[in-house]
């Protein structure tokens, strides 16, 4: 099921729109912003304009691939919405066009934290290695990028009513710790996850 061609953009509530203070296009072969109309019909354009945006496609890709590498990402003080989770305690800031990826609950894209290293403080938290993004299955030019928020957040600072319209949606989107666990073994998890998650379920 191709969610992003038959359903509006998910969205996500947001405290206050993120300043950008990274060059666009950060990641050109692969990723291009687009105004969402259908996030800007429910938007508060009072905010500006920054959460009627969505990353999408720039290119046919095929699965299984690398979309992006990060280098650019920093520790986050604490956790928003547009903080992404690395660890069980970490969380960080993405400073790149990848922030505009929304949820789905049928993914497209998986976000890999594993491949970056603890934030060094000595560097103004900067976190040493690369956030990768990977597609989860062939995606065509033009197709908005999401992934599974649980899939990095155990718990959200903002949860949602999700509306992206997959068959098997969560409904409420509030992070991996209150979801079923045969319902997390559905998707793609990262390491952080899955200990956490088995750590819920008296597993470790």
């Amino acid at each position: 099921m191709t969610v992003a061609k038959t359903q509006p953009a998910q969205v996500t509530p947001r405290a206050q729109p993120v300043k950008q203070t990274w060059k666009q296009p950060s990641h050109p072969d692969t990723i291009a912003i687009r105004s969402s109309p259908a996030l800007a019909s429910t938007s508060d354009t009072s905010t500006g304009p920054s959460f009627n945006l969505t990353a999408v496609a720039s290119k046919d890709i095929p699965a299984n691939s690398l979309i992006a590498q990060n280098t650019s990402t920093t520790l986050a003080s604490e956790k928003d919405y547009s903080t992404v989770q690395i660890s069980r305690t970490e969380h960080i800031r993405l400073n790149s066009d990848l922030l505009y990826c929304n949820h789905s609950c049928d993914p497209n894209v998986r976000f890999v934290t594993s491949t970056l290293a603890s934030p060094n403080v000595e560097l103004e938290n900067q976190v040493s290695g690369a956030i990768e993004v990977w597609s989860a299955r062939d995606i065509p030019a033009g197709e908005e990028l999401r992934f599974f928020y649980p899939s990095t957040e155990w718990e959200m600072a903002q949860p949602f009513e999700c509306s992206c319209g997959a068959e098997k949606c969560l409904g409420l989107v509030d992070g991996a710790k209150n979801v079923p666990t045969d319902v997390l073994r559905r998707y793609w998890l990262s390491g952080h996850i899955e200990s956490l998650l088995n750590e819920r379920d008296g597993l470790n």
